[in-house]
């Protein structure tokens, strides 16, 4: 038994318990999913297509059902002339229906179009306990301007005694007006689909959401004196050049007149398969010695050990974060992902592996040598179950828990990195590799995200996935290298499954063995080693 999902137009086959069982001997990965419940089981689903739906204003706003701005449908509700954060929408939740010691999911999709960039939203479960008001965290995300975004808990616990529960929309810091569409509670465990981004486009340069005269007179400025908004800038550069010149405000000109009516991409990378080829003589097998010592003369960056709350998995995770050497706010930098695999922490691919890892040294002494550009490093918490905080066993529930990482890393950290550090986003300047079992969740989710990676990598990967694996042409990333060790005796030759594989359907990679690896440190190392010398240079 499998089941299957599409992946850049192939189907791609994810092995059931028994079939895993039986391929890959000692290391079982079962993957499923459970089926998402449908509409029909929401408790409630709030769309203000024929009014507020019982939701009123909280504080001195105003609430009021727009046409304005929607996620889906034609109205949202509309919450205007806030003064204060938790101004914003209420709704009195049924006392029988939401019962106080049970679990539900909620939802809402929330998008601010005229204030700050960012806001962060928050969704509020206001009670009364032993006669006092108390307030309870539901979900909380951030949004650039003219984002929607979506609040999701799946399994939220009304807590016990709780009495006169008020739903409520709000803001954390901000109180400019905001929108919010799609409102749904629903029994817990319930997968509620979010909005796609909607972030303002290339050509909006004055960030109203909107394209006109005054974006091209905010262009002209922003080429002459430069931008000091990053969302402006990104919006600037018209063709996507990575420089903003007098070609994107000829471009934006025209657009304006009429005379065309999308803009154009100029690339200045390499094919896949050209790359590929040009950095294939720099691989090494295995890194030298020296590439792990604390060299005399060398600065190393920062480790931080960090936190951000998930809303994919209800709670706080920790997460560590590698700056540059002499990191400085100021400028821009591209980010790297690396994952750990089973049972394995935020510690295992910086500083504890089968000894002591010393990516800090590795990744300091490339870019001491211009060897590597200078980068961010984030070593996350794959593990990502909306009900288990940590990983209890190599079975199907806790498998979940590592594939539901790709919500978490795009919903929840990828906005919190570049909410708080400053970066460089989008695909040019995005990679993700990963040892294990984080090196399959990497492989998935960057043919599952193309738009987002541009640099994919994978150490020893699990196995359990089949089928055929590809990308769309015009939409691919721009390196991919598998590492393998010819004594690993956990996943065997499963990784070389991948490499046939890739093969087999024309995708250009890096196939990297290591004579004497073992399924750990050395062949994490050696992959670290080379994928950060490549990365973000095409």
């Amino acid at each position: 038994m499998s089941r299957s999902t599409k992946i850049a137009g192939k189907v791609v086959s994810v092995l059931s318990s028994a079939a895993m069982a039986a391929s890959c001997m000692a290391f079982q990965m079962p993957v499923t999913t459970a089926s998402a419940a449908g509409t029909s089981s929401y408790l409630f689903h709030d769309t203000f297509e024929g009014g507020t739906d019982d939701w009123t204003a909280r504080g001195g706003c105003k609430a009021a059902v727009s046409s304005d701005v929607k996620y889906m449908g034609s109205s949202s509700l509309s919450l205007s002339g806030r003064t204060a954060t938790w101004n914003g929408g209420q709704k009195s939740l049924d006392s029988a229906t939401f019962v106080p010691g049970q679990s539900y999911a909620f939802s809402a999709c929330f998008v601010n179009m005229k204030g700050s960039n960012t806001t962060e939203f928050k969704l509020t479960l206001q009670y009364d306990l032993n006669g006092e008001a108390n307030y309870d965290k539901i979900a909380q995300t951030s949004a650039n301007r003219c984002e929607f975004v979506q609040l999701y808990n799946p399994n939220y616990t009304i807590p016990t005694g709780a009495k006169n529960l008020v739903l409520v929309v709000e803001t954390t810091k901000d109180t400019n007006d905001f929108f919010v569409d799609e409102i749904i509670a629903a029994p817990a465990g319930t997968k509620i689909e979010g909005p796609k981004s909607m972030i303002s486009p290339r050509g909006d340069v004055n960030l109203d959401c909107k394209i006109t005269v005054a974006d091209l007179i905010e262009l002209k400025r922003g080429v002459s004196k430069g931008f000091t908004n990053v969302l402006s800038k990104k919006n600037a550069d018209i063709d996507q050049s990575g420089e903003i010149d007098s070609e994107d405000v000829s471009l934006l000109h025209q657009f304006l007149v009429g005379k065309i009516k999308e803009f154009p991409v100029i690339s200045n990378h390499m094919s896949m398969k050209d790359f590929t080829e040009k950095v294939r003589p720099t691989i090494v097998e295995k890194e030298p010695d020296s590439a792990n010592w604390q060299k005399s003369g060398v600065t190393y960056g920062e480790i931080q050990k960090k936190s951000y709350y998930s809303t994919t998995c209800n709670r706080t995770k920790e997460v560590n974060i590698l700056l540059p050497p002499n990191y400085d706010p100021s400028k821009e930098y591209p980010v790297m992902y690396i994952m750990h695999g089973y049972y394995e922490g935020i510690d295992r691919m910086l500083t504890k592996g089968n000894a002591e890892m010393h990516t800090r040294e590795m990744i300091g002494n490339a870019i001491a040598e211009g060897e590597a550009v200078e980068m961010i490093c984030v070593f996350p918490d794959v593990f990502s179950s909306p009900t288990l905080k940590s990983c209890t066993g190599m079975d199907e529930t806790n498998n979940q828990g590592y594939d539901n990482f790709i919500n978490d890393l795009t919903k929840d950290l990828m906005p919190y990195i570049e909410q708080n550090y400053s970066i460089k986003t989008g695909k040019d300047n995005t990679a993700i590799t990963g040892f294990s079992m984080g090196g399959r969740e990497a492989l998935l989710i960057g043919m599952k995200k193309p738009d987002m990676f541009g640099y994919v990598g994978a150490i020893c990967p699990a196995p359990g996935v089949t089928g055929a694996f590809n990308w769309d042409s015009d939409n691919s990333p721009y390196f991919l290298m598998i590492t393998a060790g010819s004594d690993d005796r956990t996943v065997y030759d499963n990784p070389k499954t991948y490499h046939n594989n890739f093969e087999g359907n024309g995708v250009p990679h890096i196939w990297h063995y290591v004579n004497g690896g073992y399924h750990g440190d050395n062949c994490i190392r050696a992959h670290l080693y080379n994928f950060f010398r490549i990365a973000f240079k095409n």
